[in-house]
């Protein structure tokens, strides 16, 4: 009887904290000193953000295999629906989940703003930063990977981008990252494309197309 009284004082114990580990936030799960690089005055996550839960613990919405022009749902899918892209080149979201007040980066980061992508792409000088911020060699990038060095160490990845219609296209050619600041109709973004050594800023990007996020330490 006693044997039974303390197992039960026991598994009631240690049950919130079961419970607790079911919505760790995500941001418990990162070793900081292995997957940042500082650049500048700047930390930027070392990969393209791959998660599928908020700050919070909540989950973010997958898209029913791709994104639609119809549905302003904060969500995320894999490049062309296989989810064998996600583990080199992340997932994609689209801007309503980049612009969610929950946070889809990690506790202690944030999406960048335009003002964080253009400050990077000046400390790396214009001419030159996309080579120094694409991961070099054609493992991952399309041939001729212009100008790719890394020196940066941010090693970026050409993920494609998903339209808000169903297509999908331009992985291992271009790398397309979400700012959260609004240009009015859409988010700004910054991509790297294979063929020359530039960081270009765009805005031909709807809210319900999907595009890569770097996360930035806050």
């Amino acid at each position: 009887m006693r044997l039974s009284f303390i197992y039960i004082i026991l598994l009631f114990a240690f049950s919130p904290i079961i419970n607790f580990a079911q919505v760790m936030p995500q941001g418990f799960l990162v070793d900081q000193s292995i997957e940042t690089v500082t650049i500048g005055t700047q930390v930027w996550m070392k990969y393209n953000l791959g998660t599928d839960v908020y700050q919070d613990g909540t989950n973010i919405e997958r898209a029913n295999l791709a994104f639609s022009r119809s549905v302003a749902l904060p969500s995320w899918c894999y490049y062309n629906y296989d989810a064998n892209y996600d583990l080199t080149y992340g997932k994609l979201y689209n801007g309503y989940a980049v612009n969610d007040t929950r946070n889809i980066c990690p506790i202690g980061f944030r999406v960048p703003t335009r003002a964080d992508f253009t400050a990077l792409n000046t400390y790396l000088v214009a001419s030159s930063a996309g080579g120094k911020l694409k991961e070099a060699g054609t493992v991952h990038w399309a041939s001729p990977n212009t100008s790719a060095t890394n020196s940066s160490g941010f090693t970026g990845l050409p993920g494609g981008y998903m339209g808000d219609a169903g297509s999908s296209a331009n992985i291992l050619v271009q790398g397309y990252f979400w700012t959260n600041t609004t240009n009015g109709t859409t988010n700004y973004i910054r991509y790297l494309r294979s063929s020359d050594a530039l960081f270009t800023e765009s805005t031909a990007f709807a809210l319900e197309g999907g595009a890569s996020v770097r996360c930035i330490k806050q």
